[in-house]
């Protein structure tokens, strides 16, 4: 079984580019990780929200360009220790920058600051998700400041008041000069230390006008324009993405279309981390951006096209991208990921170890493609042209067999009397749940499975052996302003309560979303036991899949889920071990209140 996707692929040739005759086509490759190197000669160990420019005064009739990219302020080696110092002992780089004429190997050059820039970041700020650009004849180089200082924020000695701050010089390396003004200055939420998260600043030029993105889960994404001196944000912000759903803006323009790649769910949770990369586009700068189904980024049930979803291999937590074409005009993406075998620099200081990764992106239908279907690739890939006049090579483009199903059991819940495969672990009173001609009707309930909250009731069955594919039809009858709780209704697949995958409609604090999470236990010191990804926008009915892979005592969980019954939206793969006993759950939990109808389920054999 390929480790790239739940079910074999099969490889279908395209012409991607058509080359002019004459220059040999590229024959390097690659493999991931992106090869980052201090000035040592060590390996960095981190480099997240990596973001790349392209130098626009190298290259041409001189040569291959050159190219520079931009870290968070991290740690990148084990090695750089500062006892004495405010960050836990650890040496933080205050973004790093390397250069590279390959797009392949990354060499040091670099920090953009020695220290937090004076007058404008507190001492403990962190200085995040840089956005180099080349504006105006001079670079610049935007970045999220998490704590900015008292002269700046409306409540004084906040440690959480985050605003978008800029630098500029006269080379990519600079030295580079701060403002010491914000360029989006701190934006309440609530009354004391309560702010939106001002991070993640993004700068597009469209009709001659600038623009900034910037936003989080804490207020969502938006847009705004920009002084014609790139130094100051103007007029009303416009939201893109969802509160609760997205970060880290990316935005390019391609045919017509301007495109809204987002990041979503914890970028840093150790083995844990479910962080992916979703689509939509606009005709318009200001969105609105909607996915290929027409869901919109900003809405509470949020849209999202998956671009890059981990899928089984090594790596995990795979987002915070930034998008560019090469030589060639081919389009790729890096972005960051966490190899599952050394997950964090340092599990005690909640500090996730983030590589840089690089795929190709195809278009197919107007959609990107990363990877060419198998993103994140663990396997030797097709390197990007870097020099004028070379030409690609036409690529495979992964394409998923259909599945060939046998039918095992279906259960519509219409009887008197639930069918004996049925149990519960944890009974409910026979007053919290019903039998009918909806289905089976259960009251959420104020209960859990989450870390040592185990109190949820689980309607369970057994599973057969083999691989399986496990449908279900639900509603949950919520407002789509609910809840203040993350109400849940869905599947789980569990070894016991501390052992599980989950894929449920989830509803909380105005956000939908199909939650698709993982819990493991025993964890080592330090590390967490539950994450959580995402798969899909739910409707008024939501259609769940989970496809289950055995081989050698590994389990593979990939999450679907769907509006209509028919078009799925895929939501990634966790791996598990939860054995041969494992068993099918059906739960409504998460809080009081509200219910949800499983209108069926449906269980059959996947054959490869």
């Amino acid at each position: 079984m390929p480790p790239f996707r739940s079910l074999a692929a099969v490889l279908l040739t395209l012409p991607l580019f058509a080359g002019a005759a004459g220059p040999a086509p590229s024959t390097r490759a690659y493999h991931n990780p992106l090869t980052v190197r201090l000035a040592s000669g060590e390996p960095a160990q981190n480099c997240a929200d990596p973001a790349v420019l392209r130098d626009p005064r190298t290259g041409g009739k001189n040569g291959a360009p050159t190219w520079y990219m931009y870290c968070t302020s991290d740690p990148v080696s084990k090695r750089e220790r500062d006892p004495n110092g405010k960050d836990g002992g650890w040496h933080f780089r205050m973004i790093p920058i390397y250069r590279s004429t390959d797009l392949v190997h990354w060499d040091f050059v670099s920090d953009a600051f020695s220290d937090r820039p004076a007058g404008l970041a507190a001492p403990t700020s962190g200085l995040w998700a840089p956005e180099p650009e080349y504006l105006n004849g001079r670079y610049y180089l935007y970045f999220t400041v998490t704590d900015v200082v008292d002269e700046h924020s409306p409540e004084k000695g906040c440690g959480n008041d985050s605003a978008i701050g800029v630098a500029t010089a006269d080379s990519p390396t600079g030295p580079w000069r701060a403002s010491t003004t914000p360029v989006v200055m701190p934006r309440r939420a609530r009354p004391g230390c309560n702010f939106h998260w001002t991070f993640d600043p993004k700068v597009i030029e469209a009709d001659g006008r600038k623009y900034l993105y910037y936003g989080s889960y804490g207020g969502g994404i938006f847009v705004t324009r920009l002084s014609d001196d790139g130094l100051r944000a103007e007029g009303e912000a416009t939201a893109v993405g969802a509160p609760g759903r997205y970060e880290g803006a990316e935005v390019k323009f391609r045919d017509g279309w301007w495109y809204l790649f987002a990041s979503a769910t914890d970028c840093c949770n150790g083995p844990l981390t479910g962080y992916a990369v979703y689509t939509g586009r606009a005709r318009r700068p200001e969105g609105p951006f909607l996915d290929r189904y027409g869901n919109d980024m900003a809405k509470g049930r949020a849209g999202g096209t998956p671009l890059l979803l981990q899928n089984g291999n090594r790596w995990i937590g795979v987002g915070h991208n930034t998008v560019f074409t090469d030589a060639a005009g081919q389009w790729w993406t890096i972005y960051h990921g966490i190899d599952q075998a050394e997950s964090f620099f340092s599990a005690k200081d909640k500090l996730t170890r983030r590589l840089a990764l690089l795929d190709r992106i195809d278009w197919v239908d107007g959609w990107p493609v990363a990877g060419g279907g198998l993103a994140p690739s663990d396997r030797a890939m097709a390197a990007p042209i870097v020099t004028e006049g070379v030409r690609a090579d036409p690529q495979p483009l992964a394409v998923q067999a259909a599945a060939r199903l046998k039918p095992l059991w279906r259960e519509d819940f219409r009887g008197r009397e639930l069918n004996p495969r049925w149990s519960w672990l944890r009974p409910r009173a026979d007053k919290e749940w019903s039998l009918g001609r909806e289905g089976l009707v259960l009251a959420t309930q104020d209960a859990d499975l989450y870390v040592d909250r185990n109190t949820a009731s689980v309607l369970q069955a057994a599973l057969p052996q083999g691989d399986v594919r496990i449908e279900a039809e639900i509603r949950l009858a919520a407002p789509d302003d609910c809840c203040t709780t993350a109400v849940q209704a869905g599947l789980v697949v569990m070894r016991d309560d501390d052992n599980y995958v989950k894929l449920v409609e989830m509803a909380r604090e105005g956000l939908r979303q199909v939650e698709f999470a993982k819990e493991m236990a025993p964890a080592e010191r330090y590390y967490p036991r539950y994450g959580n990804t995402l798969a899909g926008t739910p409707g008024a009915t939501t259609w769940l899949r989970l496809d289950v892979h055995r081989e050698g005592g590994l389990e593979r969980y990939t999450g679907y889920s769907s509006q209509d019954g028919r078009n799925w939206v895929g939501g990634g793969t966790w791996t598990h071990r939860l054995g041969r006993d494992a068993r099918l759950g059906l739960v409504a939990m998460g809080g009081a209140g509200r219910r949800a109808t499983f209108v069926r389920v449906a269980v059959s054999a996947l054959s490869p």
